[in-house]
């Protein structure tokens, strides 16, 4: 018996190698092209989400230096940063029927005015924006209608527009005379383009008066700005300043208070400013920024011809807030036969002028403030 070797039958029967070529086969080649293939949609959405964090970290930071700024802002007396839409009112630690009021909420205590803070477009040459002062008093008027209404020849209720803080923004100074030429322009003296405005409105035909700035209670946290009077001032130097005051804004035919809640509380300052304006037969209206306010009181013993402010309209630049003050402004006239409304030159207060101006037509008449002044007895 021949007995056989494992290995040379596993030699013989097992199937010899297959020689290999360096080609690739067909298939294979396909498959790796395939694997080698980018994928589009894979891809696209990579870029989005890469778009998408790009932006929010975008958002992040800004929102963080928003609030870095911010904050710098109210230490150095700026703006706030929250929606303008925002109010409030602070009961005044001063006076009892007072109130603190901004357009937007404040952490730190105003005294015993409310200052109004206006849009980024308004303010003086230190870049510091333009406030003003507010004092409602609406139901509680120290001035007996009867005797400030002027005589007239029917019974269509009058109302007066001013304007305040003209001198900061043409276009919408322009705009807003475009509306109805008998709306009053008020300008303040020593403001970039007050003089330019107050020719281009003159030629307009609308009426101008100066926005007289004076001392606030709150000086020097709230600054009136440039030809300011001042408390403190000898009569000499106070009567030279409003000299220059009036030389500074042309074609002026009456005058009103630019903040004032300290100055037009002191009788003798008031007595002082009134016999200049009576020399040069200006009329006043009083801004009602103070409970305290001699303005009455010096124009009845000069015989000045004299009004008040009766609603503000634009405490809040949002136009539901504003129509609301102007309902109250039509209401009031329609119950004593005038009212006046001042108002400053904010686009939220153009909208809505644009919008409620005309719906008055036949039933309420906008004339000049030069109109709604009387010499009180």
């Amino acid at each position: 018996m021949v007995t056989r070797k494992k290995g040379g039958t596993r030699g013989r029967d097992a199937a010899p190698p297959k020689k290999t070529s360096g080609k690739k086969t067909p298939g294979k080649k396909t498959g790796a092209r395939k694997k080698q293939k980018p994928d589009l949609g894979k891809e696209f959405k990579k870029i989005v989400l890469g778009v998408a964090i790009l932006l929010a970290v975008c958002l992040t930071v800004a929102m963080i230096a928003d609030i870095f700024i911010t904050t710098g802002q109210r230490k150095s007396g700026g703006e706030p940063s929250k929606s303008n839409i925002t109010q409030t009112d602070k009961p005044s630690k001063g006076k009892p029927g007072e109130k603190i009021k901004q357009i937007l909420p404040v952490s730190e205590d105003m005294g015993d005015i409310r200052n109004k803070k206006p849009s980024a477009g308004l303010r003086d040459k230190s870049q510091r924006p333009i406030l003003y002062e507010i004092f409602e008093d609406l139901d509680h008027s120290p001035v007996d209608k009867k005797t400030v209404l002027p005589k007239v020849r029917d019974d269509i209720p009058k109302i007066a527009i001013i304007i305040d803080d003209i001198g900061y923004d043409k276009q919408i100074a322009m705009e807003l005379c475009l509306l109805n030429p008998s709306l009053t322009f008020s300008v303040l003296p020593f403001s970039p383009f007050g003089p330019a405005i107050a020719h281009k409105l003159s030629a307009k035909g609308a009426q101008l008066m100066l926005h007289l700035p004076m001392e606030p209670v709150q000086y020097p946290k709230a600054d009136p700005g440039p030809g300011a009077l001042f408390s403190s001032m000898t009569p000499d130097t106070l009567l030279a300043q409003l000299r220059k005051d009036l030389k500074e804004v042309p074609g002026v035919v009456g005058v009103n208070n630019h903040m004032g809640s300290k100055l037009t509380a002191d009788s003798d300052k008031m007595n002082q400013i009134f016999t200049i304006l009576k020399k040069k037969d200006l009329f006043f209206v009083d801004s009602r920024t103070s409970s305290t306010s001699q303005g009455e009181a010096s124009a009845r013993l000069f015989k000045l011809s004299f009004a008040q402010r009766d609603v503000f309209l634009d405490n809040s630049q949002n136009i539901p807030y504003i129509t609301g003050q102007f309902a109250k402004l039509i209401k009031y006239a329609q119950k004593h036969g005038t009212a006046i409304g001042i108002g400053h030159p904010y686009r939220a207060t153009l909208e809505t002028l644009k919008i409620e101006l005309p719906k008055l037509k036949g039933k309420i008449r906008i004339v000049p403030a030069s109109q709604l002044v009387t010499i009180l007895e």
